[in-house]
């Protein structure tokens, strides 16, 4: 059985007398389903990149319960950290595609 791992989609190949079978592991435990707030696109980054929320709360000098209650909803980040978080992930996910257009003409 050999499994390939590319991102957070997995897969498992078993072979049976020359058949292949393929599927998709689940997410990963906590995986958000969608993503509408940057506590969704935070969990879903911290998770693609196998952080933990402890290291992210160190990155973004917050306390852990913090980044738990910006990825639950609970809270929403304040200006001066939301811009941290965009930093950190490199990009900000609640741009449109026209506003990350107009953006990046500027």
């Amino acid at each position: 059985m050999a499994t390939n791992y590319n991102w957070y989609l997995l897969t498992t190949v078993l072979t049976i007398c020359g058949i292949s079978l393929e599927a998709a592991a689940p997410l990963p435990k906590g995986y958000p389903s969608k993503t509408t707030t940057l506590g969704d696109y935070l969990k879903q980054y911290r998770i693609d990149n196998c952080y933990t929320a402890f290291e992210v709360s160190l990155e973004l000098n917050v306390y852990e319960s913090t980044i738990h209650k910006w990825e639950g909803g609970d809270s929403k980040p304040t200006p001066k950290n939301k811009q941290k978080i965009i930093e950190f992930m490199g990009y900000d996910p609640l741009l449109t595609k026209t506003e990350y257009h107009e953006y990046i003409k500027k």
